[in-house]
């Protein structure tokens, strides 16, 4: 119950549709577009370093989620496609924006952290 209490707390700060989103996303991945809900997830997290903190315990839950409803991977393919893309510019993310940088390699971490480590296999 406390990582729902924690989910719930990192959910807030969105928007009361992209929240209506998320939470479904967690409970129910098969019946809301992933790849939105991806897009989403890496969208916050390069703008918020808490929120980039925290992302990778929302993307392992989907993942689970999803894997024992659908025994599916679409969140975690759209999931890594948008990391590859965002690795790929990372120079230029850089020059852009040290604030978005400092997110970008806080929340890869913090992927593999969740996903590897807790033997997801994202990678």
């Amino acid at each position: 119950m406390e990582t729902s209490s924690k989910e719930e707390y990192t959910i807030q700060s969105f928007d009361l549709e992209t929240q209506k989103l998320l939470k479904t996303a967690l409970k129910d991945p098969g019946s809301v577009d992933l790849e939105k809900v991806s897009n989403v997830i890496m969208d916050q997290s390069l703008k918020d370093q808490i929120f980039s903190r925290e992302a990778g315990r929302i993307c392992y839950t989907i993942v689970q989620a999803e894997a024992k409803q659908t025994n599916g991977n679409v969140f975690r393919r759209n999931l890594l496609n948008r990391l590859q893309q965002e690795f790929k510019a990372r120079e230029e993310t850089r020059k852009r924006s040290t604030q978005e940088w400092v997110c970008l390699v806080s929340f890869i971490c913090n992927i593999f952290d969740y996903l590897k480590v807790n033997s997801c296999l994202l990678f």
